[in-house]
């Protein structure tokens, strides 16, 4: 049983009392820091050493008595609060005098267990007081966060109290036309309403207070001071403000799908969360683009691949999270050295990545040097120390002959291991061997394969369990999509034919196979007996297919598939750069009773704003997240928060590449729904897995 520690002063003459209480405090269970003071000298030096939790005053002292003791307390900050028992050794003690003079309590030491128990009551009490105010200050804490998050919120939000604005954060002004809270202040929340839904609108007011519902929406219009009506979407919840319950009123425009929207939502999506710097999917994107454009002959570029050296030496030295403040100082030198039109993404946890329009195998290597240069310089203060060093760098070349993004990136990779084997803060250039393909040839050579394909059904169906982490047994497999080769034994993998299929159009076809083989498993393991969730990959192609819906619609009648059977994934930056055909697609699949699931989601820094305008059932979690995770705080604290977030508005998460059972682990305390990963089972052609071994 863990100790209850007590700092312990004695105010008494002889050495004997302070022995005896101590020693019975042991017996009790307590350990006290015990110091002797015979006068208020004494006292104010034991003070200034160890500030007590309680003091016991013998009366009878000649140099201190019990009132110029508690004033002594009371005039040092740290022990103004201490508690004072009064004891008298010799006869029963005149506890109203002693309580009159400061004390708690007093009494005998004739009866030496009276004492005790005074002392555990007040040691208990002293420690409920400070848990209380450790916790005021916390609420208090929150509190101030919670407003200046609503000061500084984008959506319009009000608190209301029996009708009344009490509260206005700046969107909710500038959204009516109003300059100053103080003018809004006291007005009634119907006159923000338009005349003929007032009734309606009073009317599910009185309804949502009187049911006590936890959260209300539904459209209106609205109407501004000066008589301007729009439309808008009212969300009621329950709040307080300074102690009092009130209604929180969130009001979002119907104009969420327009083009300022789609470009703010790209925007947080594009931004990576620690340095500011865009992300690992941004890069990507622009590196598609970038080598189109060199594919043409119109220009070259390089890719730079800049990793930090000795970065797990500086972790060791500072810690895990300290180490991140370095990484946001590299960022801050290296966007203040590129060129302006060049693209500086976060790459990996110490990496970065610089695409370089208008650069060569000449000039290349000379523009890295510089970009070494400012990192060598920084100095970087972190946890007291001085942290300086080097970065190494991998070049990939973009040209007319280059392949599609992922072998460009593969080239600097390779670059940037041959760059550090050579030692730290060393540059180099991957010099593609004779007969490697070109973007052209690789596209010439898939639409061939691919058109094969799907005439002679030479693609094969692959299928990964996600398993609950809550004792739900139902069966649910992600599907993967594989290419047979020319030899019946290989199998190419999506992600190096999926590029090409959607730069040659065959994506939409390619789906449109994956969910008509799915949807024949489907009702193959129906006439067995079992109920299988599928959860399927959409290109962005089909995202944009007005046909598919129909067609789905059709297979769901035409098959019976229940509710939730066929779930479909999207990836947070497709839905993001899609937001209308994604709004659109997603919301009718509730009505089809089909899930929609964001795929990688967390990757921007605000992804919660995408779920007030598509309706998703699932998110998973990005699988950057799940890199070496129990050795990552800071990315534990952000999936956690995506996890309490997404519970608090009745998203399911499911994190994904769950590599062993620490991390399962972990992910279980965080409250995720559904993992899948290898260390469960890797995609395999049959459907075998046993979901009841975890139901346990």
């Amino acid at each position: 049983m863990e100790d209850k520690i007590i700092n312990l002063i004695v105010i008494d003459d002889s050495f004997d009392s302070e022995e005896k209480i101590v020693s019975t405090l042991r017996t009790i269970g307590y350990t006290a820091r015990s110091s002797r003071a015979e006068d208020d000298e004494d006292l104010t030096e034991a003070v200034s050493s160890q500030p007590p939790d309680l003091v016991i005053y013998f009366e009878g002292m000649s140099l201190i008595s019990l009132k110029g003791a508690v004033d002594c307390l009371k005039k040092d900050k740290k022990s103004e609060n201490t508690r004072v028992i009064s004891v008298n050794k010799t006869e029963k003690p005149d506890v109203v005098a002693a309580m009159r003079s400061g004390a708690v309590d007093a009494t005998g030491f004739t009866d030496i267990n009276h004492l005790m128990l005074i002392i555990a009551r007040e040691y208990h009490s002293l420690k409920c007081a400070q848990q209380i105010s450790s916790l005021a200050k916390s609420y208090k804490d929150s509190e101030t966060r919670c407003n200046s998050l609503l000061d500084s919120s984008r959506d319009a939000i009000a608190y209301i109290h029996e009708g009344m604005h009490v509260y206005s954060n700046r969107s909710y002004l500038e959204l009516f036309g109003i300059d100053e809270s103080d003018d809004l202040e006291g007005m009634p929340i119907l006159d923000m309403v338009a005349i003929e839904e007032r009734d309606e609108f009073k009317s599910i007011l009185r309804s949502y207070t009187k049911n006590n519902d936890d959260t209300k929406k539904f459209d209106t219009h609205l109407c501004k001071p000066d008589g301007e009506e729009f439309n808008g979407e009212m969300e009621l919840s329950r709040a307080q403000i300074e102690g009092e319950p009130c209604v929180q009123i969130i009001i979002r425009k119907e104009d969420a799908s327009s083009e300022e929207l789609e470009r703010q939502l790209k925007l947080l999506s594009q931004k990576d969360q620690l340095t500011g710097l865009f992300n690992r999917q941004y890069c990507i994107e622009n590196l598609e683009s970038i080598i189109e454009s060199c594919e043409g002959g119109k220009c070259t570029a390089a890719l730079m691949e800049i990793q930090i050296d000795n970065f797990e030496n500086i972790k060791s030295s500072v810690g895990v999270i300290e180490s991140d403040q370095y990484i946001i100082e590299a960022a801050k030198v290296l966007s203040e050295t590129v060129n302006d039109n060049d693209i500086l993404s976060r790459y990996t946890h110490e990496s970065f990545i610089v695409i370089a329009p208008d650069y060569n195998k000449d000039n290349i290597e000379t523009y890295a040097a510089s970009l070494q240069k400012a990192v060598a310089q920084l100095e970087a203060s972190i946890s007291g120390a001085q942290i300086n060093t080097t970065c190494s760098i991998g070049i990939s070349l973009i040209d007319s002959e280059s392949p599609e993004y992922n072998e460009v990136l593969a080239r600097s990779e390779k670059a940037l291991a041959s760059a550090t084997e050579k030692g730290a803060n060393q540059i180099y250039t991957y010099v593609p061997e004779k007969g490697e393909l070109t973007r052209h040839e690789v596209d010439t050579r898939f639409k061939e394969q691919l058109t094969d394909a799907l005439k002679n059904d030479r693609f094969v169906l692959h299928y990964q369990p996600i398993v609950s982490l809550h004792g739900d047994t139902d069966e649910r497999y992600e599907v993967f999509v594989r290419l047979s080769g020319n030899d019946n034994d290989e199998l190419i993998m999506p992600q190096d034919f999926l590029p090409a299929a959607e730069r040659i159009g065959m994506a939409i076809a390619i789906d449109r196979w994956v969910l008509d083989k799915t949807i024949r498993d489907h009702v193959k393991r129906k006439q067995e007996g079992k109920h299988t969730r599928f959860f399927i990959k959409l290109s962005a192609s089909s995202l944009k297919d007005e046909t598919l819906i129909d067609w789905l619609s059709y297979q769901i009648k035409e098959h019976q598939i229940a509710e939730g059977t066929l779930n479909f994934e999207v990836k947070e930056t497709v839905a993001v750069t899609n937001l209308k055909s994604a709004k659109t697609f997603s919301h009718k699949l509730k009505e089809l009773n089909c899930g929609f699931v964001l795929d990688d989601f967390g990757g921007g820094t605000n992804p919660f704003q995408l779920l007030d305008h598509i309706h998703a059932d699932y998110l998973r979690i990005e699988s950057r997240y799940m890199d070496k995770l129990t050795d990552n705080p800071q990315n534990q604290e952000t999936i956690k928060g995506i996890a309490e977030k997404a519970a608090e508005i009745d998203k399911f998460t499911i994190a994904q590449h769950v590599p062993d059972a620490t991390t399962l682990s972990l992910l279980w305390g965080m409250g995720f729904n559904f993992i899948q990963g290898y260390f469960l089972q890797e995609p395999l052609p049959e459907m075998e897995y046993d979901f009841t071994e975890m139901s346990g």
